[in-house]
């Protein structure tokens, strides 16, 4: 299924995410352009950045994921050069939310020196999977979700009432694979915004939130702004029409 070259893949509500114990060598003719591109993401973000591990992608099945960690800099090198992602076989796994309350579903506006995707809408929470996901020969992308919740937005999993994947989106021009998930929380959103001014963090410059039947027409009036991934996880969570059929 795709759409404006984004591509989705469904994946089973069983999904599991599998480590590979070796990861492949960084080519010694491109560490020039991959410590280029980091220097140039540190001056955006402010000196900000961290250069700490992510998970790659090597086989994507809707049962299974399969990948390594290797450094958050190679990503970095990929974000703006589909080829360099390529050369580098590069493909992050990141973790990407549909916070669901009471009264709609929540979006962030990014900060606008993030490294990937500055100043744009996105649901909360999102983030790469890192080793503090491991678990022994797997990955578990619940506890990223879990860690990303309480980081971005302050709100505690005692709070979450279902969790579930969706589908993962592969960019076209960096090869990033964004995991969708379902979160719903027992939560309005006037609650979640005193939750997150007390105990959030700055990776968005404001929330806002969107109804489930204002959602068709928020994603048009911000198409510029808004993620592209995002419609493709609202649809599987039935509510927006597919991307692909519009």
């Amino acid at each position: 299924m795709t759409a404006a070259g984004y591509t989705a893949f469904p994946v089973s509500p069983q999904l599991v995410v599998e480590l590979e114990e070796t990861s492949p060598p960084l080519p010694a003719e491109l560490l020039p352009a991959v410590e280029a591109a980091w220097t140039a993401a540190q001056r955006r973000a402010g000196g900000r950045l961290f250069n700490g591990s992510i998970f790659s992608v090597t086989e994507l099945r809707a049962e299974r994921i399969r990948g390594h960690f290797t450094e958050y800099r190679l990503a970095v090198a990929g974000y703006r050069d589909a080829e360099m992602a390529d050369r580098l076989r590069i493909r992050q796994l990141s973790v990407c939310g549909v916070l669901k309350l009471r009264d709609g579903v929540v979006f962030g506006l990014r900060n606008g020196r993030a490294a990937y995707e500055p100043g744009c809408w996105q649901m909360p929470p999102a983030g790469a999977v890192d080793p503090s996901a491991r678990r022994g020969a797997f990955v578990s992308f619940e506890e990223q979700a879990r860690t990303e919740l309480a980081e971005e937005i302050g709100l505690g999993w005692d709070r979450v009432t279902a969790f579930r994947p969706l589908t993962v989106v592969v960019h076209p021009h960096s090869r990033v694979h964004d995991l969708g998930v379902l979160i719903e929380a027992d939560c309005d959103f006037e609650e979640l915004q005193q939750i997150y001014i007390a105990n959030g963090s700055d990776e968005y410059t404001s929330l806002r939130l969107v109804p489930p039947a204002e959602l068709p027409e928020f994603l048009v009036e911000q198409a510029e702004r808004v993620v592209p991934a995002a419609a493709f996880y609202l649809a599987a969570v039935g509510l927006v029409v597919p991307p692909w059929v519009v």
